[in-house]
């Protein structure tokens, strides 16, 4: 019976883990007309995925009170769906960028949410070039920024290392939402064994992976359905590695579904 009850645990804790897995979209391509049409498509088509999208206006939300025009238009679309969470991009330089430029990112975006024509309000803060440990100093740097983000009611902080994490672990973690511990090309995500990518096994819940120059043939499927097994966080695979092509995000989207129903049906 104990066994029984050990394995029905089990199923049932990889179905939450699997049902929570979304997609971490760099969306850097300018939305122009027609140009997010496979985001809002792929959001549409599957309202049981969570989707964190990363809008990044000008290396970070621009010197403006708002943003262009074709941004509000834009941000307002994706914030009309339910399972989409807008990010703001910023950047640390590792940790060595000014915490107060940083900062400054930050308040415009927050302030994005007082717009009173329509709904730009964003849902959170994409930390890129994120410090990965190794300087022990960074971590109280970082854990600032998380409580300003989270005070600014940009609640969701995701931060990329795009590496795996050295040291404090825990703490790194427990100020973040997500942590991207991998970035880099689909060949090198394939040539080793998974779990070699994350510092630990302990908050996969909190992982997220980003592959880049994914080949025309690749097999996005099994790459999704390993992450999903894993419980990590969220996924994305992209065709470049300059995010400016949105052309795998319809077989993202339907990998992770097809994996969440397979899931279900067991």
């Amino acid at each position: 019976m104990f066994q029984l009850l050990s394995v029905i645990a089990a199923v049932l804790t990889l179905g939450s883990t699997v049902i929570s897995t979304g997609l971490l979209v760099p969306l850097y391509a300018w939305p122009g007309i027609d140009a997010w049409n496979t985001i809002y498509d792929s959001i549409a088509a599957h309202p049981s995925i969570p989707f964190y999208l990363i809008i990044n206006p000008s290396t970070g939300p621009g010197n403006t009170e708002y943003p262009e025009d074709v941004f509000i238009t834009a941000i307002a679309k994706l914030n009309s769906y339910s399972n989409a969470k807008v990010l703001g991009y910023t950047y640390t330089k590792q940790g060595t960028r000014a915490s107060s430029e940083v900062e400054k990112d930050i308040a415009t975006y927050a302030k994005w949410a007082t717009y009173a024509g329509q709904n730009i309000r964003l849902s959170g803060i994409f930390f890129d070039e994120a410090p990965n440990g190794e300087d022990p100093s960074k971590l109280a740097y970082f854990q600032n920024l998380s409580r300003k983000s989270k005070s600014s009611n940009l609640s969701i902080v995701v931060s990329n290392p795009g590496v795996k994490l050295v040291a404090d672990v825990a703490e790194w973690f427990a100020a973040a939402d997500f942590i991207v511990e991998y970035e880099n090309t689909y060949a090198n995500w394939v040539a080793r064994a998974p779990d070699e990518h994350f510092s630990t096994s302990d908050h996969y819940g909190k992982d997220a992976i980003i592959l880049n120059q994914t080949p025309e043939g690749a097999d996005i499927d099994n790459v999704v359905r390993l992450a999903k097994d894993m419980g990590l966080g969220a996924i994305y695979l992209a065709s470049d590695d300059n995010y400016m092509s949105l052309t795998t995000v319809p077989k993202v989207a339907v990998a992770v579904a097809q994996s969440q129903n397979a899931r279900r049906i067991v």
